[in-house]
């Protein structure tokens, strides 16, 4: 067992995708294919790791905080985007239900959602 400090380095690559992994599995309860999951399980690592590291040396106060993942931070319209994105290249004729799955919504809460994603692509 590798031991890591938060106070000197961010948590290993391999733990964030440990977590975003489980959190995932989780909520897309055997409705989302295992291919695709994995996919987008690869892609929110990679996103949220660079910008952790990036915030790591960005914000030295911060740390402390940038140190280990917080699940919240799966939460985000900017890992939302970044899901949604990759399914409806991939997946166009259940984007709307596999989106759903992960982003944890309803009909009318992802309505509001893609509003939203509209209105800063378009601003």
């Amino acid at each position: 067992m590798t031991f890591w400090k938060t106070e000197n380095s961010i948590e290993p690559k391999k733990n964030f995708y440990t977590e975003i992994e489980q959190y995932y599995t989780g909520i897309s309860n055997n409705r989302i294919p295992t291919e695709l999951l994995t996919e987008i399980i690869a892609k929110a690592t990679d996103k949220i790791y660079a910008d952790y590291k990036r915030f790591w040396k960005q914000y030295p106060k911060s740390r402390k905080r940038y140190s280990k993942l917080l699940l919240e931070d799966l939460e985000h319209d900017f890992v939302y985007f970044l899901i949604t994105e990759f399914i409806q290249k991939t997946e166009l004729n259940e984007y709307r239900n596999y989106s759903k799955v992960l982003l944890k919504m309803n009909d009318e809460e992802f309505d509001k959602y893609e509003e939203r994603k509209y209105w800063y692509e378009n601003k």
